[in-house]
């Protein structure tokens, strides 16, 4: 939580303490007599509830999906009275103190924002840094890479402008000499800057995770998974993401597993220059029928993605089958759950032993009741309605497996030797030979900074488009009659450019910044089919003021079957090339004017009734498990667990229930 704001965590223990028990704070008080004792009318009582199930589930008083603040519609004095008539109103009290501020605070307006500390937005990857720019950043990068440092576990703080603090996260105080170069760390230009390597960054919850895996371990089943939990330990425990990645390696080989899970420094989504992840982790049961369809496409894959359009050179040399499951989620942590997931990140991983696709099959077929469908012509919304499940599912299967799962980094190895043939490899954007490629110590996130998630996440959807016509996956996903075969290609292409439409929701024109990696690939990928005439916006405007009343986005059917996987084999290219060259400069460039809004109308109006329209953000409600000692007749309860149940504890679908979850869970 504190990774995103400085008074994240701090928020939400008080929402804990307001609607926790005194006798077991695990539990939760008598809601109805809380609410009386407040003296709150029921509006009073739902905007607070809305606030509070929305910090809880975002992990943060932001957004989780697009890093905006959203503040409570109820005023101080609501919350004021619950801190009163709470059974913990001391602990609570002196929590409201802390943050009644910063809660309700909607000034200086950069701050609204989670990005960069130079652009006056707020991120705590940069504690205290408010002033720390965007190249002292950079410069900072560069020294952590000549000497092979990962910076996804850390924090950088500014001291002056040449002297910095990396925090790293870890349990103990110490670094290894094993792992870690001495510090302070000196770069080689002018001026010099000294970065001191700071250990014991949240090492609070991280012992408490590592208590928890000691625990795990009892019950890991197999050598590979207690060798796994052994090497995470020793992450947590010493900072050291070389083990995270020793565990990740371990991971990928433990295939097929009927219970799913992986954790630690993962996506770096909210981090603005993509160097520093957030910190998550999910347990999930695998659902073994809907698995069976993804394994079958699994067994193609080598093949299709030979089919792919950037050529041999550019695509890996050994493609390595991965675990492609279907997962039901039983408890993510994090701010905001996903509908897939291609892991890990690290790409020599990926290369050199492989990587698992999970499709997340309750995140996916979670809907809300009643749900309006914006921006879709009235004579379309039926067609719609009947096919966005099924054209979702075969997206995220074609965005994690293949799209993910494809392209070849070009690099330089440490002892000189290449992955590639820097002689005879042709950059197919220049018609020469390469030449640039990624030095060692060099990665992705990188070389591409703020725009490395995005543009990821912008290939990825791309790949899923220009697959949606090979009839080998269609067949595999039971699509055989021709109708229905054109129809989900549309489909596919008219999902991705309403979604390119509401992604306007998540962009601020002043700024000129988008709040959510996927939402700006969105974006861009539907400008791009607007430019080359797969897509057009048709306006409805009132006939005596000519405001835009309504907006639908209208896709040609007919140039997708003939020309759409053409188009976005041309958008393919441009992105897995340079991304292949290590090219992060010219990605920049072309990224940043491929999603900036096609139009002033975009920019204005258009997004002015998106944000009117749009609908409220899902909020899920997460189960918790219990053991619950087995008692045979006769026999005391069993006191070393072995003979316990499992019992899952399921709560309503609503906001109390969101707040009785976190309460049980009791962190």
């Amino acid at each position: 939580m504190n990774q995103w704001t400085p008074k994240a965590e701090q928020i939400y223990d008080l929402i804990l303490s307001l609607f926790g028990s005194a006798a077991d704070p695990s539990k939760p008080v008598d809601f109805t007599a809380l609410q009386q004792t407040a003296q709150l009318s029921q509006l009073e009582w739902e905007e607070a509830l809305d606030y509070s199930a929305q910090v809880l589930s975002n992990l943060c008083n932001y957004k989780s999906f697009g890093a905006t603040k959203f503040i409570p519609r109820c005023p101080p004095s609501t919350f004021h009275a619950l801190v009163s008539a709470s059974q913990q109103p001391a602990k609570a009290a002196a929590l409201w103190e802390l943050v009644k501020d910063d809660m309700y605070s909607l000034e200086p307006v950069p701050l609204l924002d989670i990005g960069k500390p130079s652009a006056g937005h707020l991120s705590n990857y940069y504690p205290n840094s408010q002033d720390i720019s965007d190249l002292e950043i950079n410069l900072v990068q560069a020294v952590c890479d000549a000497h092979q440092l990962s910076t996804l576990n850390t924090r950088l703080v500014k001291h002056s402008p040449t002297e910095f603090s990396l925090l790293i996260a870890s349990v103990t105080d110490t670094l290894s000499p094993d792992v870690f170069p001495s510090s302070p760390l000196k770069s080689t230009s002018q001026p010099q800057l000294t970065i001191h390597l700071k250990p014991s960054d949240f090492s609070k919850p991280l012992n408490q995770v590592c208590a928890a895996l000691v625990e795990a371990k009892k019950h890991s089943g197999s050598e590979i998974r207690a060798q796994m939990i052994d090497e995470y330990i020793k992450c947590f425990k010493e900072g050291d993401m070389g083990a995270h990645k020793a565990a990740s390696k371990l991971w990928v080989k433990d295939v097929s597993p009927v219970v799913e899970s992986y954790l630690g420094h993962i996506e770096a989504y909210v981090d603005p220059f993509a160097l520093r992840a957030e910190w998550e982790g999910f347990t999930a049961i695998v659902n073994k029928d809907l698995s069976l369809k993804f394994e079958q496409l699994v067994n193609r894959a080598e093949h299709l993605v030979q089919c792919l359009p950037w050529g041999k050179p550019f695509e890996v040399d050994v493609f390595r089958r991965p675990d492609f499951t279907a997962l039901e989620i039983l408890n993510f942590a994090t701010g905001g759950i996903p509908a897939g997931i291609n892991i890990p990140n690290y790409f020599d991983v990926r290369e050199s032993t492989g990587f698992k696709n999970v499709s997340l099959v309750n995140i996916l077929s979670a809907k809300a009741p009643d749900e309006e469908i914006t921006f879709i012509h009235p004579s379309e919304r039926e067609l719609y309605s009947q096919w966005d499940t099924r054209t979702f599912d075969l997206q995220v299967a074609n965005h994690e497996l293949l799209g993910h799962g494809s392209g070849k980094l070009l690099q330089e190895n440490k002892d000189g030797s290449f992955n590639f043939d820097p002689k005879t490899t042709i950059n197919p954007l220049t018609g020469k030979p390469v030449e640039s490629w990624y030095k060692p110590g060099e990665t992705y996130g990188s070389k591409f900074g703020v725009v490395a998630s995005s543009m990821e996440e912008c290939r990825a959807e791309a790949v899923a488009l220009y697959l949606c016509s090979n009839i080998e996956i269609l067949k595999i996903f039971g699509y055989e009659d021709p109708h229905d075969i054109e129809t989900i290609q549309y489909m596919t292409f008219l999902l991705m450019a309403r979604a390119g439409v509401r992604a306007l929701e998540w962009y601020d024109p002043k700024t000129q910044k988008h709040g959510q990696a996927h939402m700006q690939a969105r974006l861009g990928i539907t400008k791009w089919m607007i430019n080359h005439g797969l897509a057009q916006l048709e306006e409805v405007r009132a006939p005596e003021t000519g405001t835009l009343e309504d907006a639908y986005i209208r896709v040609n059917k007919q140039m997708v079957l003939e020309k759409g996987k053409e188009i976005i084999g041309k958008l393919l290219v441009e992105m897995q090339i340079r991304k292949s060259i290590a090219d992060g400069k010219g990605a920049e460039k072309f990224y940043n004017e491929l999603t900036t809004p096609p139009s002033q109308v975009w920019e204005g109006e258009l997004r002015d009734l998106v944000i009117r329209k749009k609908q409220a953000r899902k909020i899920f409600v997460q189960p918790n498990t219990v053991l619950v000692p087995s008692v045979d007749a006769g026999s005391a309860p069993s006191t070393n667990h072995d003979g316990d149940q499992v019992h899952l504890i399921d709560y309503p679908t609503t906001n109390i229930g969101v707040i009785e979850s976190f309460l049980n869970r009791n962190v």
